[in-house]
């Protein structure tokens, strides 16, 4: 999303119902708080995203909220707190500093704490991205991965849960 005018002709093509939902995802609300929020249901806040996800050619939540708000960054709209959540907050160091005072740091349009170096930290650093759930569960083969792992869990309670009848059967035939 380099160039602002398709970041521009991107957001254009969200729908407001879509932008209300992204607005809440770069909050790091769930679908479920943001259904709650909005007032549908998680299942239509997943298919908004999706929907999203699509339209910017991301794979993730993570990604598309990070592509959302570097969208409205770039077309110089205000940003939520007018700072974007998904981006560093890296601190530079390494610029010797003369005065300590007050006004000494800058704050870029990121929302961003720098030495006045000239030199913003996004452009010295590529951006950290943080996953919410494993890389597994999320993209094409997620919702399978997801069914597989609560099917693998109950399955194991299953089974503690016959080996404890088991052993209290065998225990209670000895104390007869």
């Amino acid at each position: 999303m380099s160039n602002p005018r398709d970041t521009q002709n991107l957001l254009a093509e969200l729908t407001d119902k879509q932008r209300d939902v992204l607005d809440l995802l770069v909050q790091h609300k769930t679908s479920k708080q943001i259904a709650r929020d909005l007032g549908i249901s998680p299942h239509t806040v997943d298919q908004r995203i999706l929907a999203a996800r699509r339209k910017f050619s991301v794979e993730t939540r993570n990604e598309l909220a990070a592509e959302y708000m570097a969208a409205h960054a770039l077309t110089g709209k205000d940003t939520l707190y007018g700072r974007s959540v998904y981006q560093s907050s890296h601190v530079d160091h390494s610029a010797p500093r003369v005065d300590q005072g007050a006004g000494s740091d800058t704050v870029s349009a990121g929302g961003n704490v720098h030495a006045d170096n000239g030199i913003s930290p996004e452009s010295t650093k590529p951006p950290v991205q943080y996953r919410v759930v494993p890389e597994s569960f999320e993209g094409r083969y997620g919702y399978f991965w997801r069914l597989a792992a609560l099917v693998g869990i109950t399955l194991g309670l299953l089974i503690a849960t016959l080996v404890g009848l088991a052993i209290f059967g065998e225990l209670s035939e000895l104390l007869r």
